[in-house]
């Protein structure tokens, strides 16, 4: 799901910023025209004045600027459009997003100002070729945002950021620079409140220093990347030279490595041959050379896997390579093509090409990219150096997971072919960099990939560092062999020359974050994902926290609704899911043990996760991440990211507990004691009057979530309890019913006993109890 102004002006901003704009009125207005704007100290109505006269604001109605209204997306397309200077074809009427019409009578003003910014690169929309015209922006989006369209992108991320819990995690840095500019500033009680919405007030004025701020020319394009955005800059392309070696043959440098070994130095080169003419032509006898910057040659041996011969108008690679017993460091310099002519005595060598190394040696896991035009921001654009390919890629999503004790980070690479044939994506990864230390990363799609003409597809690299590393870089590698003679297995290397540096706030982010969710709407997954089946809705019908006080951590609970809209069964995906907090601390949930392998045509079922909390988080909001299991990996990918509010706890006239909404009427509860054999036995019914509603429409499965009732005495302790399923034997049901407790813990009859209600599901990792309400 591609969100451009998704962290920028991704929430809800809400609706009325422009009513009209004041172009050609007899007399301009200013803040002396509007009501609200009477109390404001001179310096501010000279801004506000400043950005009425310039037509960027209006009021809400006639005498009302509305001071403190929230603002929304198409309000805000339209200052950030007049603000940077975009290019606004006021005449157009069609929008390339279907949920923005002209004839729209709250935003249809913002059309095209809309498509303005899509023109810059500054928004590919919300996703599913929406724009979300009506949506929330919160104020550390907005600081976001403002950095970057003054093209602060790299100081943001370089700032140490502020310290305040108010402020997400990956926003810090962008808040810091927002108020260090004067932009935006902290509220009375000295926070931020980075999670609160932005209103027309501080628009007003944080637009008015932006534009005050603003050099013409200098903004960088900006495109969506996860839930950061990056300059649309691209890493250039070398350009490759040719060398002749013959009139058939040309040679070009793909490329050359010098990595350590235990008695000095590998040294190896990978050379691709053309051949230009119409016939196949044998590869020219020549030695291939290699010099240091003190005039020492060596010879490289060719691989025994090389090819002998290349095919009219085709071209071959050739791996090359040589050991050098030098534990001394040595500097590569020239490469040398020499053809030796053994018929003759002396014997007589030829230099057929020659070429300076020197800037493209890689030196293996020592080496650093020293060039920073060839090491890119988060999100710039690339190509594969010596692949001769239309395929282009830019990093959009990292995660940080943990499959073991040591972390892994999992990167997204889109990869867009802009050539008019299919290509597959060649055998390249990615490699963590740190200080002085190299991780090699490996692709966790293992199939080949082929991606038609215009095409886009995504692929992942999964790279585990040391538990205490910090990254500062990812580094294209590609993938390299050479087999000597007489060996079976190849030595495997790998060579790089680009690379580009993690996204903000160290690239601990889990995907593009979406709108505030409305519970029960059917959810938008990421473009070019296939592990939901577009016929299958998903959607969240309840997300619950409660505290769960004798283990000292809360329970979170949410149920997802997977309905199948075609006409044939639909497998149940094992998707993931995540909660993370405002300050970005994730939270992975369990999923319910489900047996259902099928949905049928028209029917849905309930899949359920629980997440275990700490009594800490306090969040009353969470970005909730869904997400794709690998290519059957234990590493995840967020396809969809949704802001969710958790839902109050039910008291016992209305329990929802999806898809029932239960009522508990009235109760009793009796105590029976038995004589026995071995002395008395004690046991606790429970007479329930319930009513219960359910939405038709889902097919319960086997393991769906039971109702729990747990006996507590008066001090608190727990004498027992039963569970009940909705399914199946002894299944709760609308009326009176009986319900038996008899695996007691106390050995008397207690007083004053009340029932503690759970609902209650299993997972592979155990029981995830709900409280719901007590019955007294």
């Amino acid at each position: 799901m591609k969100k451009s102004l998704s962290v920028i002006i991704s929430a809800s901003m809400a609706a009325t910023l422009f009513s009209t704009v004041a172009v050609g009125a007899a007399s301009p207005k200013s803040s002396v025209d509007f009501s609200d704007l009477n109390q404001l100290d001179a310096g501010t109505k000279a801004k506000f004045d400043a950005m009425i006269a310039a037509g960027i604001f209006d009021g809400v109605s006639d005498g009302v600027f509305g001071l403190h209204d929230k603002m929304n997306r198409a309000q805000f397309a339209k200052v950030a459009a007049l603000i940077f200077g975009l290019k606004v074809e006021t005449s157009r009427s069609v929008s390339s997003f279907r949920d923005v019409s002209a004839a729209d009578p709250a935003n249809g003003y913002a059309l095209p100002y809309i498509e303005a910014l899509k023109a810059a690169n500054l928004t590919d929309g919300y996703g599913d070729n929406t724009y979300n015209p009506g949506g929330e922006v919160t104020k550390e989006q907005l600081a976001a945002f403002l950095m970057r369209g003054l093209n602060k992108e790299a100081e943001a991320r370089s700032n140490g950021g502020v310290s305040d819990s108010t402020v997400s995690g990956w926003a810090k840095g962008y808040v810091a620079l927002a108020v260090q500019m004067g932009l935006l500033e902290n509220q009375i009680s000295g926070t931020f409140g980075g999670n609160s919405p932005a209103t027309r007030d501080m628009l007003v004025t944080s637009s008015y220093e932006a534009k005050r701020q603003y050099v013409p020319g200098s903004r960088a394009e900006i495109s969506s990347v996860g839930n950061t955005m990056a300059a649309k800059a691209e890493i250039p392309d070398e350009v490759s030279t040719t060398y002749p070696l013959t009139a058939n043959a040309q040679a070009q440098i793909k490329s050359v490595v010098q990595e350590k070994t235990a008695n000095g130095w590998r040294v190896g080169a990978v050379i691709k041959l053309s051949n230009a003419s119409s016939s196949t032509v044998r590869i020219p006898d020549y030695e291939l050379r290699i010099q240091t910057a003190d005039g020492t040659v060596y010879t490289l041996q060719p691989s025994a896997s090389n090819a002998n011969s290349i095919l009219p108008q085709g071209n071959v690679t050739l791996s090359y390579m040589t050991d050098i017993e030098m534990k001394t460091d040595i500097s590569l310099s020239k490469l040398l093509w020499v053809d030796v002519d053994q018929d003759v005595y002396p014997k007589r060598e030829t230099v057929l090409a020659n070429a300076a190394i020197d800037s493209i040696v890689w030196r293996g896991n020592d080496a650093v990219i020293q060039d920073s035009v060839l090491l890119g921001d988060w999100g710039a654009r690339f190509s594969i150096p010596g692949e001769t390919s239309a395929l282009k890629y830019s990093a959009v999503s990292m995660s940080k997971q943990f499959t073991g004790q040591t972390p892994t980070y999992i990167v997204e690479v889109q990869a867009k072919n802009e050539g008019i044939y299919a290509e597959t994506i060649p055998n390249f990864v990615l490699s963590g960099k740190a200080e002085g230390k190299s991780f090699i990363g490996k692709r966790v799609e293992e199939t080949p990939i082929s991606i038609e003409a215009g095409g886009q597809k995504s692929i992942h690299f999964a790279i585990t560092t040391d538990t205490d590393t910090k990254l500062n870089a990812f580094y294209v590698l590609s993938a390299e062999s050479f087999l000597k003679q007489g060996q079976n297995g190849p030595i495997q290397y790998y060579t790089g020359r680009i690379g580009f540096r993690l996204p903000a706030n160290d690239g601990f982010t889990t995907g593009a974050v979406g709108s505030s969710y409305i519970f029960g709407t059917p959810m938008t997954f990421k473009q070019m994902n296939d592990f939901i089946n577009p016929s299958l809705n998903v959607s969240l019908e309840e997300l619950h926290v409660t505290k769960n006080e004798e283990n000292g951590n809360q329970t979170g609970l949410a149920k997802f609704k997977l309905i199948n809209k075609s006409d044939k069964p639909i497998p149940v995906p094992s998707f993931g899911a995540e909660l993370a907090g405002n300050e970005g601390k994730t939270y992975a949930g369990s999923r319910q043990t489900v047996s259902t392998q099928d949905i049928a045509p028209g029917t849905g079922i309930i899949v359920s996760y629980g997440f275990t909390l700490p009594s800490t988080e306090q969040s009353e909001k969470y970005q909730l991440n869904v997400q794709e299991v690998l290519s059957n990996s234990a590493y995840k990918s967020t396809i969809a990211s949704y802001k969710v509010s958790i839902q109050n706890d039910n008291d016992h006239n209305s329990i929802s507990l999806y898809p029932f909404k239960l009522n508990l009427k009235s109760w009793t509860l009796s105590q029976l004691t038995t004589m026995g054999t071995t002395g008395f036995s004690y046991t606790y019914k429970l007479n329930l009057d319930m009513d219960m509603e359910r939405d038709a429409e889902v097919v319960l499965d086997t393991n769906f979530s039971k109702m729990k009732f747990e006996l507590v005495d008066s001090l608190g302790r727990s004498l027992g309890s039963s569970s009940f399923p909705f399914t199946g034997t002894n299944r709760l049901v609308s009326g009176s019913q009986n319900l038996s407790f008899s695996n007691l813990t106390q050995d008397q009859i207690q007083n004053k006993v009340s029932i503690k209600v759970y609902e209650t599901v299993n997972t592979p990792t155990g029981e995830v109890n709900r409280f719901i309400t007590e019955l007294k």
